[in-house]
């Protein structure tokens, strides 16, 4: 069966309902009776066609009709004085057309390289981007709308964020795209963006703040109803996508690319955000592909707000630190994820969770499903770490210290994570590594159904970012500090070694 996605005026997404992660044999797509393409693909992106148009499609002989949907308006930048050329800064040209544009109606952006300082979004006004179009953020950082973390009220009795560093309601250069409390909002297209982070200097330190902390390629902020399908983001100068605060968002066939010396440049991390759909979108990033969080330890005592209801599907990640990662900005907790149906290959870990003492009693990670997985040439498949070493911190007494301590209300929780079904193989390091706190052990781990393949090569390292923990040689399953760990029906092959703490098997 062939479930349809999203519904466009230039064109659709499909998604093969079937068992295969991402990737399934490949097959034929024809459009009124003509071959349009072959893929491989679960999810596929088909942009180019008319607007309120019938178009017939048989797909693995799944014949049905579908009519793209009819804008209120189309918008052509270029009738607002945007030039393609990739030297004229068109920024204020296609902020003109949103801003003039009636509820509906539809931003086209035809072929050409925009050059952009940020592009502000609207509320119920799509976007296409067409293909063979590039919008390029403006590498020269003093001419970026610089916007503050906090926006204090006139009274200075309450405050709002307009943007964020690690966690934090830092001041930041603008996102190449930038949305505040909008909705009802598509982007979509064949096109790409751009965000010049390989030639702005923002990747030369980039843990330094140089007046406000580096841009993202797209920012959404307090905002509902929201897709991105189709497109292409390249070169951010830090976190490619970054849902901070919305509800209702959906990120369909995405392709995001960072290059693998790029720092910080994760593919896609949701903040504070529900209800969150990542489907069949493809990952080669710099740093994590997918980072699931909830801010640190001061947004949870002044704007409480857990990420919640996550579904990754059938998605590729190609190389990343971490395919799949929780933290390490989770004070807000993460409940309620599911992954299925993913292809990881190259990524340094798998599944990752990574909190430490300091998060609080609300961060708290609890009920996630990993079912139907394959990894290929990983080197850590699962990986929960408590001790991370992050912040200034990080490495201080209090966060290092392996004694039990008093549980307060600096304390995480870790529980109720189910590893099923999942094909691994060529791992060049460990398959579980877990390492929770002796006063709030790791709780109710289950792994079943599981085969596990090492590599004939391994890699002797530390799979999680701690202090005062000794590199195992062949280390296979490493648990300590966790409560009713079950591995059922999970087969390794391959030379490794066990060091176990309190687990049935």
């Amino acid at each position: 069966m062939v479930k349809l996605l999203k519904n466009t005026p230039y064109g659709f997404v499909f998604e093969l309902e079937n068992n295969d992660p991402h990737f399934t044999e490949e097959y034929e797509i024809y459009i009124n009776e003509e071959l349009y393409r072959k893929t491989n693909k679960n999810v596929v992106s088909i942009f180019g066609l008319k607007p309120d148009t019938n178009y017939s499609f048989d797909i693995k002989n799944y014949k049905f009709e579908i009519k793209t949907l009819k804008p209120s308006f189309v918008i052509n930048i270029k009738d607002y004085g945007a030039t393609g050329d990739g030297v004229t800064n068109d920024s204020s040209k296609i902020n003109a057309a949103l801003y003039c544009a009636l509820d509906g109606a539809t931003i086209y952006i035809p072929k050409g390289t925009y050059l952009v300082d940020q592009i502000f979004l609207r509320s119920n006004i799509g976007i296409y981007i067409e293909k063979g179009a590039t919008i390029v953020q403006n590498p020269n950082r003093a001419e970026l709308a610089i916007l503050k973390g906090y926006e204090r009220d006139y009274d200075h009795t309450s405050a709002d964020s307009n943007a964020s560093w690690e966690g934090h309601p830092l001041d930041c250069y603008c996102s190449l795209i930038y949305g505040k409390n909008v909705e009802n909002v598509h982007i979509y297209g064949d096109g790409e963006i751009n965000g010049n982070g390989d030639i702005s200097g923002f990747w030369d330190s980039p843990k330094i703040k140089n007046i406000a902390f580096r841009p993202r390629n797209i920012t959404l902020n307090q905002c509902e109803r929201i897709t991105i399908s189709g497109i292409t983001s390249k070169n951010s100068a830090c976190w490619n996508i970054h849902p901070y605060y919305c509800t209702n968002v959906s990120f369909f066939d995405l392709h995001i690319e960072s290059i693998e010396e790029s720092p910080n440049t994760d593919g896609l991390n949701p903040e504070s955000c529900h209800n969150v759909e990542i489907i069949g979108c493809t990952f080669t990033v710099g740093d994590d592909c997918i980072a699931i969080k909830s801010g640190k330890y001061y947004m949870s005592k002044k704007h409480l707000r857990p990420t919640k209801n996550v579904v990754v599907r059938n998605c590729y990640m190609q190389k990343g630190h971490g395919a799949i990662v929780l933290g390490s900005e989770i004070a807000c907790g993460v409940y309620d994820v599911k992954i299925m149906q993913c292809y990881f290959e190259g990524t340094d870990r798998g599944l990752r969770v990574k909190t430490r003492r300091g998060r609080g009693k609300d961060s708290i990670v609890d009920n996630i499903s990993f079912d139907n997985v394959v990894m290929d040439g990983v080197t850590h498949c699962f990986v929960v770490n408590m001790f991370y070493f992050c912040d200034p911190d990080g490495k201080s007494d209090y966060v290092r210290n392996k004694n039990v301590t008093t549980m307060d209300e600096q304390t995480p929780t870790v529980k109720n994570i189910i590893v099923t079904n999942l094909i691994a193989k060529n791992i060049k390091g460990s398959a579980v590594f877990i390492y929770g706190l002796p006063e709030n052990k790791v709780q109710n781990i289950v792994m079943k159904n599981n085969n596990i393949h090492f590599a004939d090569q391994r890699i002797n390292e530390v799979p999680a970012m701690m202090e005062d923990v000794e590199i195992i040689e062949n280390l296979g399953v490493f648990i300590t500090n966790g409560t009713n760990v079950i591995i059922e029906n999970t087969n390794f092959e391959g030379t490794h070694n066990n060091i176990i703490e309190g687990v049935k098997q």
